[in-house]
């Protein structure tokens, strides 16, 4: 039952929806939050010395509290999630851009308030079907659709 939900374009729009909503309400409440996703779609600029870098795990919570909770933001179509954090001893500095559709969970105090069961799902794009038309047949109609032609039946 849960591979048909996570399939159905419908379903998982209403969880990116209630992902945005979420943090959005977060944010302007002044909720301190965490989120957990997927690290291989997460930006960072400037990007984070590969020593820093090779410790980050495929799947990486965030906490956005203190100046990275400040800093957070969402674009203006809730899309992506930015913050600023520091990394590593020497704490470098990044702003951290994260692709809303692709956070697992959000957590508040150690509790997860929302769980996104289609996080990093790719949306299937439907090629259009395209209709095998017998070309002799069309062909065939058009040139009997006009009377001077019907002589050709003969």
């Amino acid at each position: 039952m849960l591979d048909k939900l996570i399939s159905n374009d419908n379903f998982c729009d209403f969880m990116h929806n209630n992902v945005k909503e979420t943090i959005g309400f977060l944010l302007q409440n002044n909720v301190e939050f965490g989120v957990i996703c997927n690290t291989s779609e997460v930006i960072f600029e400037p990007s984070l010395p590969h020593d820093i870098l090779k410790n980050i795990k495929p799947i990486a919570l965030f906490v956005l509290s203190n100046y990275s909770f400040e800093s957070a933001y969402m674009d203006e179509g809730g899309e992506s999630l930015f913050f600023e954090a520091g990394f590593g001893p020497e704490n470098f500095a990044s702003t951290v851009s994260i692709d809303t559709s692709n956070i697992i969970q959000i957590i508040v105090e150690d509790t997860p308030i929302f769980i996104n069961v289609c996080a990093g799902r790719k949306k299937i794009i439907k090629k259009p079907e395209i209709k095998k038309v017998e070309t002799e047949n069309r062909s065939m109609e058009k040139l009997l659709s006009r009377p001077e032609n019907q002589k050709f039946l003969k």
